[in-house]
């Protein structure tokens, strides 16, 4: 009897991406993946010609069915990302921003045979590149290979090696017990994550397979290095307290880290 191929959502994140886009999805149509695969785009009311861009893709694979969700408001990073998780109804999810892309056909494979392998983890995440776009040059987060490792919780609190929400593929139970709170504040992948692997590991695969760019229409990129280090110190008591201060040692040595 035949397997029946394994579904998967993809969350298309995206706002005022229309250099990139094309770019991000070319990468996702050309995954070497046989299931149905339900994209999710969640436009955050762009001003430029991102959503069109992204509508001239229907049709163009018979795996994709396109599910958009309303686009009429600017929700903000972290509201867009609670809807979009929300509205994802596969097993498993990965997620894409509009800015970012994949260099492997095999990630979305690679990252469905991981989580099927090892239960251990709710989310599974690759290596990848920087790229920093002014300077034309590329990065990889840490040394490549082909092997995996587990990521904890604590691990995460002292480097955020997972890096950026492109690069993730989660259980869509995990994401469902996301705290309500974690939406109420301006949360990243780094939170989720740390909240996710409070309960299970975090599968890191060490092959590059994404792409993070880093350009001047990115908010983050253009703030200041100083500020960026003030609004990561000032959040860290919200992020201590969204996962019942177990990790409060592991946040203060951060906070008297960021603060030196």
């Amino acid at each position: 009897m035949l397997k029946e191929a394994v579904g998967i959502s993809v969350l298309l994140v995206a706002y005022n991406h229309e250099k990139h886009i094309r770019q991000a999805l070319n990468s996702l149509f050309g995954q070497v993946f046989d299931g149905p695969i339900e994209l999710v785009v969640a436009d955050d009311k762009s001003s430029d010609s991102t959503l069109s861009i992204i509508q001239e893709y229907e049709g163009a694979d018979p795996r994709f069915t396109f599910k958009y969700l309303d686009y009429s408001e600017n929700l903000g990073i972290t509201k867009n990302y609670k809807r979009g998780f929300e509205a994802c109804t596969s097993e498993f999810v990965a997620v894409l921003e509009g800015d970012d892309y994949w260099i492997s056909p095999c990630k979305l494979q690679r990252q469905v045979d991981f989580l099927t392998a090892h239960w251990e983890s709710d989310v599974c995440s690759v290596n990848y590149y920087v790229y920093e776009e002014d300077r034309a040059h590329l990065s990889p987060r840490v040394p490549a290979s082909t092997g995996h490792r587990f990521i904890s919780a604590r691990e995460l609190i002292a480097d955020n090696i997972v890096g950026n929400f492109s690069t993730c593929m989660y259980r869509r139970s995990a994401l469902s017990r996301l705290p309500e709170g974690l939406f109420d504040i301006k949360s990243y992948d780094w939170i989720t994550n740390i909240v996710l692997a409070k309960t299970s590991l975090i599968g890191f695969l060490e092959e590059p397979m994404s792409v993070y760019r880093l350009h001047g229409g990115g908010v983050w990129t253009q703030t200041p290095h100083i500020d960026k280090l003030k609004a990561q110190l000032a959040i860290l008591p919200a992020y201590d307290a969204l996962t019942d201060n177990v990790f409060h040692e592991d946040f203060e040595r951060l906070s008297s880290h960021l603060r030196h």
